[in-house]
């Protein structure tokens, strides 16, 4: 029923706005905003801080949008996301804060887009270790623990478990949609090319399981992603590596029991024991009868203020989501929109040094030399350093290329330096409902791009020459931006996929390390020291900004699409996989698919 209200009321605003009603949506927005406000919360004197990690942890700054605005309008619970810097900032602020008197981990972490990867909760593990050097108290609650709350639960000094809970960790796999039977049984023509043997973007589309080369690149990856998860768990509770293998191997998923014979977990109780337990770390709240505690929710809007600085700021600038030609749309990168706001920055006096953030796959290989153009200027002016996040591949590679110093963590996905090209034509399947196309042209390719046929063999040779002339101006890049002889990068290209730890042994990355240590890099380099203000960009969208840039497309569209934004909004969420293919020429830079290791 609330997703019908959510649906209702986006539809209302933009019926209001379609009819010119200015006035009486002004005050629809106040009444909302007037119901939403809620007292500044205050930190409590001698609290326990209580980190509810059912959330997404996402690379850039967290706005709040129309969604979030109708959802809490009528008393639904959004979706919650801290950012990474904020999220790590509070962590280890909340160390030295005398109010805190010790650290509670409870729920689980959502994944939401490029969200909650491995690498960014690899940050999130050392922030909470930061907050342990206070030598303050950390607990962790568990009920049904994901792979990625062991991953940070495991830093804690005592884990707890619901006596009923289950490790919900089986091991980690990649697994992938192989379209390829779908398209020959609907008639939808699937025409590729590439350059690199294992540049797999276009498997998906052709093949119906992974390829020989694919399934050799991804085994490596999740053995270096595996190892460092497993060296994690190890490191928190003692176990070794092969023994826990085993386990999972021979029982599949642990019970709360067998999480506690293993060492995974310290002691099974259930809420009113735990609450007890913490009440002997900051005594009792007596007005609720449960612990003193204060959310971290509450900490970070009194912790974390815009930052101010008379020497200059490091701007740092995300890259997150996929490459798209353009200006791109929420949870994609546009060419134009992130080229511009690399340009504000190198154009601003006050901005001394730049980190782009990457958390990519990549896309159109024009946006992301759009991109790559304005990394090569800003580094003329600036220095520049690439943070990888949990994914850096292809075009996320092609935009970092040129860095003075790239960083990426072990559990980064990074490399993928090949080219595809991708064409459909649904040829078959407008012949079998009835619906054929007939044309004039002035040229023999005039109707070359098109999607009402195959192309020709002798055209898919001219696509193979596009995407041949845009890998070797990718090596090239490469080669140039690494400091690396073409040769030697033509063998570590191929489109093939390498984790962080790889990835530094070859050369694609320079050292190991997270965004704060990017940021500290960059400070050092640009004279602003380790700890350097930082200006977050593109800035945090929120609902007032996206209403008033989109005005006036709202006014003309709202009226003849309010009653299918449903199902626009489906359709945009089924056609992920192939949003990212805009670029003009066909040729892409691109991982196959979305990347999501579990």
């Amino acid at each position: 029923m609330k997703g019908f209200f959510k649906t209702f009321l986006a539809s209302l605003l933009a019926i209001v706005f379609a009819a010119g009603g200015l006035a009486l949506f002004i005050v629809v927005l106040f009444g909302m905003l007037a119901a939403m406000s809620q007292p500044v919360p205050q930190v409590r004197d001698g609290s326990v801080l209580v980190f509810d990690m059912s959330a997404t942890v996402q690379d850039r700054p967290v706005g709040m949008t129309r969604d979030a605005i109708i959802d809490e309008a009528i008393g639904g619970k959004r979706q919650r996301a801290f950012s990474l810097l904020s999220l790590k900032r509070a962590l280890i602020a909340a160390g030295e804060d005398d109010r805190i008197e010790g650290l509670l981990l409870t729920g689980s972490f959502s994944v939401d887009g490029y969200g909650s990867g491995f690498a960014a909760l690899k940050e999130v593990r050392e922030a909470i270790e930061a907050f342990k050097e206070s030598g303050k108290p950390v607990a962790a609650y568990v009920v049904y623990p994901s792979a990625r709350d062991m991953y940070v639960t495991s830093v804690a000094d005592t884990i707890y478990m619901n006596p009923e809970g289950v490790v919900s960790d089986t091991g980690m796999s990649m697994s992938y949609p192989y379209l390829g039977g779908f398209m020959k049984k609907y008639g939808i023509g699937v025409q590729v090319t590439r350059a690199g043997d294992y540049k797999a973007a276009a498997e998906s589309f052709v093949l119906e399981g992974m390829s020989d080369p694919s399934r050799e690149a991804n085994a490596a990856v999740l053995e270096d992603f595996w190892a460092e998860y497993l060296e994690a768990l190890a490191e928190g509770s003692g176990i070794a590596p092969e023994r826990y293998e085993a386990k999972l191997n021979e029982l599949g998923m642990l019970v709360a029991k067998d999480a506690q014979e293993l060492g995974l977990v310290d002691e099974l109780l259930y809420t009113d024991e735990l609450i007890a337990k913490m009440q002997s770390v900051s005594g009792v709240d007596e007005a609720t009868q449960s612990f003193a505690q204060t959310s971290l929710d509450d900490y970070l809007l009194e912790s974390v203020r815009p930052e101010y600085s008379s020497q200059g700021f490091v701007a740092v600038i995300y890259a997150e989501g996929s490459i798209v030609n353009g200006e791109g749309e929420d949870g994609q990168v546009g060419g134009s929109s992130l080229a511009r706001e690399i340009r504000k920055a190198r154009q601003n006096d006050k901005v001394k040094a730049i980190v782009l953030r990457v958390n990519s796959p990549g896309g159109s290989a024009l946006a992301s030399e759009v991109i790559q153009r304005e990394m090569r200027l800003a580094k003329e002016k600036v220095p520049v350093v690439v943070s990888m996040g949990s994914l850096a591949a292809s075009g996320g590679y092609w935009i970092s290329a040129y860095a003075d110093k790239i960083y990426a963590q072990p559990n980064t996905l990074t490399g993928s330096i090949g080219v595809i090209g991708v064409f459909f034509n649904y040829e078959e399947l407008a012949a079998k409902h009835g619906v054929n196309f007939d044309t004039v042209k002035t040229t023999e390719h005039a109707d070359f791009m098109g999607m009402f046929r195959a192309k020709t063999d002798r055209e898919m040779e001219l696509v193979q020459r596009q995407v041949d002339l845009v890998y070797d101006s990718f090596l090239a890049k490469v080669a140039e931006g690494r400091g690396l002889e073409l040769a030697e990068v033509a063998k570590i290209a191929e489109g093939r996929i390498w984790s962080g730890v790889d990835a530094l042994d070859i050369g694609l990355v320079d050292e190991l390390g997270g965004l704060g240590d990017a940021i500290a890099f960059a400070g050092e380099k640009a004279g602003l020291g380790e700890a350097p203000a930082v200006m977050e960009l593109p800035r945090a969208k929120n609902f007032l900004d996206e209403l008033f840039k989109n005005v006036s497309q709202q006014t003309a569209d709202a009226s003849a699409n309010v009653a299918l934004q449903p199902l626009v909004d489906l359709y945009r969420e089924a056609s992920e996989m192939t949003a990212r293919f805009n670029d003009p020429k066909g040729v892409y830079a691109v991982l196959p698919y979305t990347v999501s290791i579990d």
